[in-house]
């Protein structure tokens, strides 16, 4: 089937399936152009995966999650219960698969294009944001801090070169910290690390779900409807129209958005698109700070595979990828064991737990987002797979999803991010 653009009425109007980031962000970017726009998600809007993240708007993120060598400390992890990656064993049947995806983009060949396509997303994410934060009202959410990691030994500080390399070569903007700039930088974390790499163009969000809600907000001021209902089906009864059929009606539209995350690959699959989408879970605490604890931006302590970020309702402490699919239950077995050296590395953190969240990062095994027309039918577009980056291309997804919904043309090329790319992806 073409993947052209179909004709449109004066005013389309388009149904996006899925109210998190990306779908909210996505909705205000189609309203900026024209279109009359609906959201439908079973849940409200900001309270699902987006909820829950590190509030990282990662501004020239270039590094995959898969790299050269990775596949050599995958059996440690594995084993090492204190390990941020962990693959529930009865998982693993369906699982192998997409990890075999996954190593084959860690070939240096590979990790080399996919860093240039995900720079080409990641290097105006923030930009993109910056129109729809005042559209929103949301402006104070987000504050220009940057993004840093953090080294505890030397080690593991000069096998960065690598990832430095890349972000050269790909125009990221970042600093390689001293120890004692690390120390001016975030003078409440204790001061015993070899040094600090921070994305100094990167913002920090203090209240990610927020901010969705703030997205959706404006989405309905400006005449947008929300449906908290289920998507069952998608219907193309004819050339001109789809069905979006839910567990409480049917719903016309002339395009249609998959912007579902984690839930977005069994929709893909009812019109013949078999996309390689798993589920990274993701975990956080929230932490009710002690006595004047400092934190001034979202900090990732590289050698214990954590974050921690500061947030409205106080520190939240975000671990771990865990394999098992959409419907297991929780373990926050792993995340608990982590205060404590959380404690020492932030002093003042304290022990009181406000909440324990577990969500869902919709990730592709290239690190790669799913963006363009649906191969099987031009009036569905895919917005989804942005892994642990969902917050930070949202608004640069919306913005080339409303592109291609109008026709429009871009200054990023998008062909890397057809589900074309996949070969499960027929036709």
């Amino acid at each position: 089937m073409s993947t052209a653009a179909p004709s449109l009425p004066p005013e389309p109007h388009c149904l996006l399936i899925g109210a998190g980031i990306v779908g909210a962000a996505t909705a205000l970017q189609l309203q900026q152009r024209g279109f009359r726009v609906t959201l439908v998600d079973p849940r409200p809007p900001g309270t699902a995966t987006s909820f829950g993240n590190a509030g990282g708007i990662v501004t020239g993120a270039a590094v995959p999650t898969a790299t050269p060598g990775l596949w050599r400390s995958v059996p440690r992890m594995l084993l090492d219960p204190m390990s941020p990656l962990k693959i529930r064993w009865s998982y693993l049947p369906r699982f192998a698969p997409w990890m075999l995806r996954f190593l084959e983009a860690s070939r240096p060949s590979r990790v080399e294009r996919i860093a240039r396509d995900l720079s080409a997303l990641s290097n105006p994410a923030y930009r993109a944001h910056r129109p729809l934060l005042k559209l929103a009202g949301a402006e104070e959410l987000v504050r220009p801090v940057g993004w840093l990691k953090l080294y505890r030994s030397q080690a593991s500080f000069d096998a960065t070169a690598a990832d430095q390399a890349l972000m050269r070569a790909n125009d990221s903007a970042f600093e390689v910290l001293s120890p004692e700039e690390v120390r001016q930088l975030e003078p409440g974390i204790a001061p015993d690390f070899a040094g600090g790499i921070l994305s100094s163009e990167a913002a920090s969000c203090r209240d990610p779900g927020g901010l969705a809600q703030a997205y959706a907000g404006a989405v309905l001021r400006n005449g947008g409807r929300i449906l908290q209902e289920r998507v069952e089906s998608i219907e193309r009864p004819d050339g001109e129209r789809r069905v979006v059929v839910t567990d409480q009606g049917r719903h016309e539209a002339d395009l249609v958005v998959l912007a579902a995350g984690a839930w977005s690959a069994r929709l893909a699959r009812q019109w013949g698109e078999r996309i390689p989408l798993d589920t990274e879970r993701g975990y956080h605490l929230n932490l009710e700070p002690e006595n004047d604890v400092e934190l001034r931006r979202p900090t990732y302590f590289v050698d214990e595979g954590f974050v921690l970020a500061p947030m409205a309702d106080g520190i939240r402490l975000t671990s771990g990828v865990e394999f098992a699919g959409i419907e297991a239950a929780p373990d926050y077995r792993r995340i608990r064991r982590l205060l404590p050296r959380a404690q020492t590395l932030l002093p003042g953190l304290g022990e009181q737990v406000t909440r324990e969240w577990m969500g869902w990062r919709p990730s592709t095994p290239d690190s790669l987002p799913v963006i363009g027309r649906s191969a099987h039918d031009p009036r569905i577009i895919h917005a989804f797979g942005h892994g642990h980056l969902g917050l930070t291309l949202s608004a640069i997804t919306g913005d080339l999803v409303a592109r291609i919904a109008a026709g429009q043309p871009s200054d990023i090329d998008i062909t890397p991010y057809a589900a074309r790319r996949f070969s499960g992806a027929r036709g």
